[in-house]
C-alpha cells in the first residue's frame, strides 16, 4: 500500500498543525526501470507496461544509475512469462482490474512464511519486520541465493525449487526464477596464435603487406603472461581464421588438441572467437588501424568460405572504418608520421585492390578510389614484395567507375561502352604493371592472372554490345582472342610453384574458372572450326580444368560445373600428357552457375560465327 510519510515544512519541524504534504513512495519496477511513479496501486507505468506493480523491497540510498530501463523491462517481462509457464495451478492467481492490469493475489496464514496480503484499494503490500519475503519481485530465492544480475542476456534457471522445499502445511508457493551469471568465457590460449601467424607471414604476407613483422612475431606478444587488449586479441583470432581456410589443404596447419566447449575447426574457433570479443568491446566508437584489418580478415576468411553476403558486409565494414579515420584523404595523410602513414597507405590500397575485384565478381558499386598516394617501395623493409604491392593496385586502377558500371549491367552501359572505350580499356590492361622481372613469384602470378581475367571480362562487354566481329577482325575484338588469352594463362600456371599459385586462395580459382569458361563458350559456338587456333583452344581448356582439379590440396568446387558446360568439347581426343577429367555425370546433381563467373556469352557469340 502507499505509505503516506509525515512532511517537514520549509524549518524542517513537523508539519503538525499546518498543511500536510504527502509524499509517495516509488514501486519497486519503477525504481529498477529509472522511470518516474506515480505511487499508486498499481501505478500508472506498471499498467502501461503490463508488469505486477509491487512495494516490497525497502528504499536503497540513491547512488549510480543501474541497468538501462529497457534492459530491465525485458527481464521484469521475461519473470511474468516464466512464472506463468512453470506454475500454472499455482494459488497465487492474476485477478483482472477494471483497467485490464493484473494483479496478484494469495492466501494469508499465520506461518512466518506467509504470502502478505494484496488488495486492490489504495493499500500497498507489505510485511511485518519479523516477516521474510517470500513472492513477488522483492524475493530472489533463499538468503544464500540472492544475487539478482538484471541482464536479458543472463540464462533463468527454471528448476531451483529443490534448493529450497516448499512448506508442507500449506499450498505450493511459486518462487521466482532465479537470474543467476554464466561464468566468464576463457579466451584462446596466447600460444595458439602464434603457428598460424607465422603461416601468414610465410605464405600470405606477400599478397597482404599490412602489418609488421617485427611486431606480430614477437614472441613475447605469444607468451602467457602477456594480456592482449581485446582489439589486439580479436585481431589475431581473425588473421588466424583467414589464414587457415585461405589455405585450406595446400599446407598442413598445426596439430592441437580442440579446446573444451568449443568448435572442432581452428578456423571457426578463432572466428566464433573474434565476433565474441567484437560483442563485447565498443570496437565502432574506438576504431583504429587494427579495427580495419581485423574487419578485413573477417571478410577473407567468410570470402574463402564463399558466404558473399557475410564477405560482403565485412569488407563494407572495413571501408566505413577506413573513411571514418581519413584513411581515402591525403592531406589526412600527410599530417601523421612518416612511418604510420606508410602503413596506412599499405591497408588502404589493399582494401582497394579487394573491392574492385570483388565488386567485379559479384556485381557491386565501388566505394574507394585512387584519392592517396602510393606507399614507397624503397623505403619499406622488403622494396621488392612492396613494387609487386604497387604493380598490382596500378593494374586494378586501370578499371574504371565506368568498366565496373557496364560489368555490373547499369542501363547506361550501352552509352559508355564504345569501340575507342574498349580498345583504350584493353591496351590500359596491357600498360601497367609492366615491371614484373624484379617482383616476388607470388605478385608475379597475382598480377598475371589478374590481368588476363580482366582482358576476358572486357572482351565479353564488347559481345554483349556487339563490338566482336569474326571476320576480318584484328586485336582485341576477333572471336578467337579468349583463346590467346587461355594461353596466356596456360603458361602462368603451369610454370608456377603450386603452393605459390594456392595461396592466393578462392580468388585465384574463381578468375581461373572466368576465364575457362568464356573460353568454353567460344569452343562452342566454332565447334566446326577445325583450324589449329581451335584445336589448341581445346587443349587449352584441357589444362586449365586439370589445374583446378588440384588446387589448394583438392578438387576446385568450380571443375566439375565447368567439365558439364563443356560437354561434348572434351569428348575430342585428349592430347598425350593430360590428366583425364572427370565425367559430367558425376557431378552429384544440378550444376549452378555462381553468379560472379563470366563465362555467359555462348548465346551472344552464336551471331558472330553466322
Amino acid at each position: 500500500m502507499c505509505m503516506a510519510t509525515t512532511a517537514e515544512n520549509d524549518s524542517g519541524e513537523s508539519a503538525s498543525g499546518s498543511t500536510q504534504k504527502s509524499l509517495k513512495r516509488a514501486c519497486d519496477c519503477c525504481r529498477k526501470r529509472k522511470v518516474r511513479c506515480d505511487g499508486e496501486s498499481p501505478c500508472g507505468p506498471c499498467r502501461k507496461a503490463t508488469i505486477r506493480c509491487a512495494y516490497l523491497q525497502a528504499p536503497k540510498k540513491k547512488g549510480p544509475k543501474g541497468l538501462r530501463s529497457a534492459r530491465v523491462l525485458h527481464a521484469l517481462r521475461k519473470i511474468d512469462q516464466q512464472s506463468l509457464t512453470l506454475a500454472p495451478d499455482n494459488p497465487l492467481s492474476p485477478v483482472v482490474l477494471q483497467d485490464g492490469v493484473n494483479q496478484w493475489y494469495g492466501s494469508s496464514s499465520s506461518s512466518p512464511n506467509a504470502l502478505p496480503h494484496s488488495t486492490t484499494d489504495n493499500a500497498n503490500p507489505t510485511s511485518s519486520p519479523g516477516e521474510p519475503i517470500t513472492s513477488g519481485y522483492g524475493y530472489y530465492g533463499p538468503p544464500e541465493m540472492q544475487t539478482y544480475a538484471m541482464s536479458s542476456q543472463l540464462p533463468i534457471n527454471q528448476n531451483m525449487s529443490h534448493l529450497w522445499p516448499a512448506q508442507p502445511s500449506r499450498p505450493q508457493q511459486y518462487y521466482a526464477p532465479s537470474l543467476e551469471p554464466q561464468p566468464a568465457i576463457p579466451r584462446i590460449p596466447n600460444q595458439r596464435f602464434l603457428p598460424y601467424v607465422q603461416l601468414f607471414f610465410e605464405h600470405l604476407y606477400f599478397i597482404m603487406p599490412v602489418i609488421d613483422e617485427q611486431v606480430y612475431l614477437d614472441p613475447y606478444m605469444y607468451s602467457s603472461t602477456n594480456y592482449m587488449p581485446p582489439e589486439t586479441y580479436a585481431f589475431l583470432c581473425a588473421i588466424c581464421a583467414a589464414t587457415i581456410v585461405q589455405l585450406d589443404a595446400a599446407i598442413p596447419v598445426p596439430d592441437m588438441e580442440p579446446l573444451p566447449g568449443r568448435p572442432m575447426s581452428a578456423a571457426d574457433m578463432f572466428i566464433e572467437e573474434c565476433l565474441r570479443v567484437r560483442r563485447e568491446v565498443d570496437y565502432v566508437g574506438n576504431a583504429s588501424t587494427v579495427t580495419v584489418m581485423t574487419s578485413f580478415f573477417i571478410f577473407a576468411y567468410y570470402g574463402n568460405k564463399e558466404s558473399s553476403e557475410k564477405a560482403w558486409h565485412y569488407l563494407q565494414e572495413s571501408i566505413s572504418f577506413i573513411e571514418n579515420l581519413d584513411m581515402d584523404d591525403e592531406n589526412s595523410m600527410l599530417k601523421l608520421e612518416p612511418l604510420e602513414a606508410q602503413w596506412r597507405r599499405r591497408i588502404y590500397w589493399l582494401l582497394f585492390i579487394t573491392e574492385r575485384a570483388y565488386s567485379i565478381q559479384r556485381r557491386k558499386n565501388c566505394r574507394l578510389h585512387p584519392t592517396i598516394e602510393l606507399p614507397l617501395a624503397f623505403e619499406s623493409e622488403d622494396p621488392r614484395l612492396l613494387h609487386g604491392f604497387i604493380n598490382l593496385a596500378h593494374l586494378f586502377s586501370a578499371i574504371d567507375d565506368n568498366f565496373v558500371s557496364i560489368w555490373k549491367g547499369s542501363a547506361r552501359r550501352k552509352a559508355l561502352c564504345s569501340e575507342p572505350w574498349l580498345a583504350e580499356t584493353q591496351r590500359s590492361l596491357d600498360t601497367v604493371a609492366l615491371s614484373l622481372s624484379d617482383i616476388t613469384e607470388t605478385a608475379r602470378i597475382d598480377i598475371s592472372v589478374s590481368r588476363e581475367w580482366l582482358h576476358v571480362l572486357a572482351w565479353q562487354m564488347g559481345v554483349s554490345n556487339g563490338l566482336v566481329c569474326d571476320k576480318g577482325q584484328t586485336g582485341t575484338g576477333r572471336l578467337d582472342y579468349p583463346i590467346e588469352l587461355a594461353r596466356r594463362t596456360v603458361n602462368i600456371t603451369e610454370r608456377a610453384n603450386p603452393l605459390v599459385l594456392d595461396s592466393h586462395g578462392i580468388g585465384m580459382e574463381q578468375k581461373l574458372s572466368d576465364i575457362a569458361g568464356c573460353l568454353a563458350d567460344v569452343l562452342h559456338v566454332s565447334s566446326g572450326d577445325t583450324s589449329d587456333t581451335f584445336v589448341q583452344g581445346r587443349q587449352y581448356l584441357h589444362l586449365m580444368l586439370n589445374k583446378l582439379s588440384m588446387m589448394r590440396g583438392k578438387e576446385s568446387r568450380y571443375l566439375r560445373p565447368l567439365v558439364a558446360k563443356a560437354g561434348d568439347i572434351l569428348d575430342s581426343q585428349v592430347p598425350r600428357g593430360i590428366a583425364a577429367l572427370p565425367p559430367a555425370s558425376q557431378s552429384g546433381g544440378k550444376v549452378e552457375e555462381d553468379e560472379g563467373s563470366s563465362g555467359r556469352v555462348d548465346h551472344r557469340l552464336q551471331w558472330a560465327t553466322q
